[in-house]
């Protein structure tokens, strides 16, 4: 897809296109699964039959002139799109096993991040940060829960026993493995600012809410990643921690849209 500079290229099992109807790919910090989501053109039902829950898919996105974007991972799930000529394909990134993996396991005397580890290490997906609370839990069980709940679970026992403070920790895939803490993921800083890629600005109404930011379209932008938001209007010049990040397209334009609030 060539229109308003942005290419898309899309694979899902053996099939293949350039353009589509509508996609979108998301990732939230509080949801270990990164998730994406493809409108395609399907008159005969052709696709409905041929594409099947478990297929590749990989997407490609952004601009002509710069670096793409490349989202992995598989279908989740596929039906009768808004229109009957239409399919819409549901897929997962590669953190899956984070969410289907079960475990059932006691440990004592252990800290928090041997547990998470060792939880993670089951999934065989890559270890990447995880940071210690510096807690012993005297006992503690993982009852047949995934792994995300381990971690989930283990945070909840430092807050409960030791008055730890993990409203901002979180378990996520990022670029160097799975990650457990309260950190950002590397990566360059975007500027949104006034007259330049600030498309629209919606600050939290309430404490518990988080503010939305709309701008062009940041292929490379995931959860956990710094970016500086200088809102002339509003008098805001700072940088936050994307929370949650969602890029979407038709044939006619892309956005990315990004909420950030006080957790994190």
């Amino acid at each position: 897809m060539q229109t308003s500079g942005i290419r898309l290229t899309i694979k899902i099992g053996k099939y293949g296109t350039l353009r589509a109807p509508r996609w979108y790919i998301q990732s939230d910090r509080s949801d270990p699964l990164g998730r994406a989501g493809i409108t395609l053109p399907d008159p005969d039902r052709a696709l409905l039959r041929s594409i099947q829950k478990g297929d590749a898919v990989e997407v490609t996105f952004g601009h002509r002139d710069r670096e793409p974007g490349v989202w992995r991972g598989t279908v989740l799930s596929r039906g009768p799109g808004e229109t009957k000529d239409q399919l819409e394909i549901r897929a997962v990134n590669g953190a899956k096993p984070l969410a289907t993996l079960w475990i059932t396991q006691a440990w004592e005397n252990e800290t928090a991040e041997a547990i998470v580890r060792w939880a993670v290490r089951q999934t065989k997906l890559p270890v990447g940060r995880i940071d210690a609370t510096g807690m012993v839990l005297p006992h503690f069980v993982a009852s047949t829960i995934p792994v995300w709940q381990v971690a989930q679970q283990a945070g909840h026992s430092c807050q409960e026993a030791f008055g730890l403070d993990m409203s901002a920790w979180d378990l996520w895939l990022g670029v160097n493995g799975v990650n457990w803490g309260n950190f950002d993921e590397p990566g360059a800083v975007p500027v949104i600012a006034t007259g330049e890629a600030l498309i629209d600005h919606a600050p939290a109404e309430g404490p518990g809410a988080l503010s939305r930011v709309e701008t062009f379209l940041l292929p490379d932008l995931m959860h956990s990643r710094r970016v500086r938001l200088r809102d002339n209007y509003r008098g805001i010049d700072g940088t936050f921690r994307a929370l949650r990040v969602r890029h979407e397209g038709t044939p006619d334009r892309a956005r990315t849209w990004i909420w950030y609030g006080t957790l994190g």
